[in-house]
């Protein structure tokens, strides 16, 4: 309820709490109601089952844009074809930065050495981001590969 001035502005909220009255438990006996189903439970039941049965794909799902001989060795340690893509990427956005992408043998040949040498440090030791320390490998080839040509340039 709400108290109105003279004017009709608003000054204060009143509220009224009424006590409800003392009433007893309902008897165990009188709540044991029989289960109706929810045919809308029942169809969202389904279809988490039918999520759950999903098939898992392999690597030969893979997208074409990602070199064969780049998903043949990738495959062999991760066999899902969206983290072979998503190291593929981080190949072709190390190769851009570094303005290396217009040679695609030569990004192909860095991206399996530097696979490579990844699955190497991760025998070796734990990695706790494989694809950070995998675009940081990329990255210092493909700085090293700019630089050996930015040399051959000023001389």
């Amino acid at each position: 309820m709400k108290q109105e001035e003279k004017n009709g502005s608003q000054t204060a909220n009143l509220y009224v709490f009424n006590r409800l009255p003392a009433y007893e438990l309902p008897k165990a006996e009188k709540m044991n109601h029989p289960e109706t189903t929810n045919p809308s439970e029942t169809k969202n039941k389904d279809i988490k089952k039918r999520y759950e049965r999903s098939v898992t794909l392999d690597h030969t799902f893979t997208s074409d844009r990602v070199p064969k001989p780049f998903v043949q060795l990738v495959h062999y340690f991760f066999g899902d074809p969206k983290t072979i893509e998503e190291y593929w990427k981080m190949v072709q956005i190390a190769a851009y930065k570094n303005t290396c992408e217009e040679d695609q043998d030569q990004v192909l040949e860095v991206g399996i050495q530097a696979f490579k040498q990844l699955i190497r440090k991760i025998k070796s030791m734990k990695i706790r981001n494989p694809f950070a320390y995998f675009y940081g490998i990329l990255d210092r080839k493909f700085m090293g590969i700019f630089m050996d040509e930015l040399e051959q340039l000023i001389e």
